[in-house]
């Protein structure tokens, strides 16, 4: 199992999953996939004529939706595995494909009109929290539309879910096909501790713009 550094450890672990990464999208399991095609139509909705920057777009996967109503996208992500396996996808819209750290996003202000982070926001130390939204949102434009999606805690997937002393992060332990393990960063979040952290950037921000499903959360929010 890894110790180093919780953020060397995510990208390491996801170098290393990328080839197996979007098995988890295809469980047969009905609940799951309805709350999928849920987020598919919501992100379709949200990003229609939208140029948009997506941080840890990962495989591409959730792109794909984005831009089949986006006028154009860039997606980032910091493993150079994952992103060799989204450029081979096919994309609707103009899409360019680029490394970038979520903590330190290498663009203008004000450019970009949408902003997408799907599956990102469970893996960032609470205490970078503020931060990491802070340089998300400084790269939009005022009025420019934002959804995340991430996981639910559901019991017996993802791992066992573990602790460490005088640590207010949660952490999953996680085992590949190759055997090996990895102890990741993994928090969870109700509809209160969502509202608290986004209608600080929102203030019209309800608790009927936080999505609470079985599986997965949501939200869609303005800066």
């Amino acid at each position: 199992m890894h110790t180093e550094d919780p953020n060397e450890t995510l990208k390491n672990y996801y170098a290393l999953r990328a080839s197996e990464y979007e098995e988890i999208y295809h469980r047969n399991d009905p609940q799951r996939l309805k709350e999928q095609s849920k987020i598919q139509s919501r992100i379709k909705v949200a990003f229609r004529g939208a140029h948009v920057i997506e941080v840890a777009c990962g495989t591409g996967y959730w792109t794909q939706f984005a831009s089949e109503t986006a006028q154009s996208i860039v997606a980032t992500d910091c493993n150079e595995e994952v992103l060799e396996i989204a450029r081979h996808k096919q994309y609707s819209c103009p899409v360019s494909i680029e490394m970038a750290d979520a903590y330190d996003l290498p663009f203008p202000p004000k450019t970009f009109t949408g902003g997408i982070a799907n599956f990102w926001f469970s893996h960032i130390p609470k205490n970078r929290i503020a931060h990491f939204l802070e340089g998300f949102h400084k790269t939009l434009k005022a009025g420019s539309h934002i959804f995340m999606a991430d996981n639910m805690n559901v019991a017996g997937l993802g791992g066992e879910l573990t602790t460490k002393p005088g640590d207010d992060n949660t952490y999953k332990l996680r085992t590949l096909k190759d055997g090996t393990q990895h102890e990741i960063l993994k928090n969870y979040f109700t509809r209160e501790d969502l509202l608290k952290i986004f209608k600080r950037y929102d203030p019209t921000l309800t608790e009927n713009d936080i999505y609470i499903g079985k599986c997965f959360w949501w939200i869609q929010y303005k800066i």
